[in-house]
């Protein structure tokens, strides 16, 4: 049985029992709370050889050797024979009627060096204060901004990374380890800690971390990519007892989800990951060649053909590694989902991993809030059953934009690690209409979290990849990409915080509260400069009427302040 809403179909199954409005509620609330984004990115680091020499070795020749200059063919004993070594072979002016018994004595004898050709030569270069060697350009000369080793060092001692999943520092840094597959020594892999969605928090992160890798010379390609992790949970070691102890333990994994989650919501992230997988990975690439825009498809093989309406998801997960050689190289990885024997979800940890590396913070954090808005509709869709993707037709058409798209599966060892991509342009219409239809699907949901719903529209209509292929650099495209926060903005996000953070309560009604947050907003001049006294009371009174409009806002008689729902 299908029943239609806003345009798609749905299948009602008695395995996975569409949730009821309660449940839908409880979910989208609990996991706006606990769902968390977890990065990891991906860097390769400069190649350049570089050895230990510190530039001070007595071995090295002077530069002046391999110049035209032929001061090193002066010999050390030179001016010594000019005085004590007259002969015939040392005479510039010798005829053949010379003798050697005659040299002491001739006012015509001119001392003549034959320098290299010498058997008693002895370079000046041996005493020499003026050696210029060439260390710049040594191939044995120590560079630490050119040694992987001592970067990955650098980046530790600024980035700080806690190597623990339980607490957030300063720059969400969790770790710094290598990849087999980058460059430079195995590279960078920076991995975060998984934190709530905030697209603030995530672009000032993640600014962070490519400004500090790029600085050291870290740069992308085709073996890097943009791996997220959402999860519903920490994971800690044992700090005393074990899972099953009664005396106080700590279990090695601490799970925020107060119950099991239901497997419809599972399979709903899945069949629209399935619906715009391609939409994504257009939305993603990030290379710059037209005809090799994105990396291959080895390491995030595509889901397309593994259908979750009628298989358990735990059978969907082993059938999409299955697909991608038995490991997590899916484009969505589910080997660290937990099931419970009737299905459900035990412990919720899915992996994305279709991006390609991308150096622009503000897409970096519009594609985190991108993919929680895919699980928060994913709750919201439960209520009609599971979400059909679409018909044979569909299924063909979306295989052949993604062999056009993301192919190529060689060998780990081969070097060709592109998709070929130039085909591409037959399919770019299709492409922009399905990124806009998904950002239109989840425009409700992202337009709470900060403005990445604008920096996915723009991604959309023209990926990093389309941009960098048209001669845009990446600074360029971040500046296009970037929503600056204008005077209004900063305006709204003073009055959410007042009311966040209960500052003005005790009013009797909505207009003496809005009289006193105006008060005190006034007299923020720094943040609020721009604004005099009657368009500050315009701007809190049209945020309170447009919030309580949508639904969001509500009038608390009980603590005399309005109320964000």
């Amino acid at each position: 049985m299908r029943n239609n809403k806003n345009k798609w179909s749905f299948y009602r199954l008695i395995s996975k029992p569409p949730l009821e409005a309660e449940e839908v509620a409880y979910w989208k609330t609990s996991l706006g709370k606990i769902l968390k984004v977890g990065m990891e990115f991906e860097f390769n680091l400069p190649e350049k050889k570089t050895g230990t020499c510190k530039g001070d070795s007595p071995t090295c020749p002077c530069s002046k050797l391999m110049l035209e200059e032929t001061c090193w063919q002066e010999c050390l004993h030179k001016d010594n024979c000019a005085t004590s070594r007259k002969s015939v072979s040392l005479c510039s002016n010798a005829t053949d009627l010379c003798v050697n018994e005659d040299c002491k004595s001739c006012s015509l004898f001119k001392f003549k060096c034959n320098s290299i050709y010498c058997p008693n030569f002895i370079s000046k270069c041996f005493m020499c204060n003026e050696v210029v060697r060439s260390c710049e350009s040594c191939d044995f000369r120590f560079d630490p901004n050119l040694s992987p080793d001592t970067i990955r060092k650098k980046l530790t001692e600024e980035l700080r990374p806690n190597n623990t999943y339980g607490i957030v520092n300063d720059s969400g840094v969790h770790s710094i380890t290598t990849d087999g597959s980058l460059l430079g020594k195995k590279g960078a892999e920076i991995i975060t800690v998984g934190r709530r969605v905030d697209y603030w928090e995530f672009y000032k992160m993640s600014k962070r971390i490519i400004d500090s890798a790029t600085s050291r010379g870290a740069y992308i390609n085709e073996r890097c990519s943009l791996h997220m992790h959402l999860l519903a949970s920490y994971y800690n070691k044992i700090l005393r007892g074990s899972d099953n102890s009664d005396d106080g333990g700590v279990p090695n994994r601490v799970s925020e989800m107060e119950k099991d989650m239901p497997e419809i919501i599972l399979s709903n992230i899945h069949q629209l990951v399935r619906r715009y997988q391609n939409a994504m990975t257009w939305m993603t690439m990030g290379l710059d060649e037209p005809e090799r825009m994105t990396r291959w498809e080895k390491f995030r093989v595509s889901v397309l053909n593994s259908s979750a309406v009628l298989s358990p998801m735990y059978e969907v997960a082993e059938d999409v590694s299955k697909h991608a050689g038995g490991n997590k190289y899916s484009w969505v990885n589910y080997k660290l989902i937990e099931f419970t024997q009737t299905g459900s979800i035990k412990r919720f940890h899915i992996e994305m991993r279709g991006a390609d590396g991308i150096l622009c913070p503000s897409a970096v954090a519009a594609i985190a809030c991108m993919y929680y808005a895919i699980v928060i509709k994913a709750v919201e869709i439960s209520r009609y059953g599971v979400v059909e993707v679409g018909d044979k037709e569909w299924l063909a058409r979306a295989t052949e934009i993604k062999a056009a798209m993301m192919n190529n599966m060689k060998g780990y060892n081969e070097e060709d690690r592109f998709s070929n991509t130039k085909n591409l342009y037959k399919y770019q219409d299709t492409l922009i209409s399905e990124s806009l239809d998904l950002v239109g699907q989840l425009k409700s949901i992202l337009i709470k979290i900060g403005p990445a719903y604008e920096v996915l529209e723009k991604l959309a209509e023209a990926p990093i990849a389309i941009r960098r292929c048209s001669g845009h650099t990446i600074p360029r495209i971040e500046k296009d990409l970037e929503v600056i926060l204008n005077a209004e903005d900063k305006m709204a996000i003073s009055v959410g915080e007042i009311i966040t953070l209960n500052q003005v309560s005790e009013c009797s009604s909505m207009e003496e509260w809005i009289n006193t947050v105006c008060s005190i907003l006034g007299k923020d001049s720094e943040t609020h400069k721009n604004f005099d006294q009657t368009h500050v009371r315009k701007s809190v009174s049209e945020f309170v009427e447009n919030k309580g409009n949508a639904g969001e806002l509500v009038w608390s008689n009980r603590i005399g302040a309005p109320i964000l729902i």
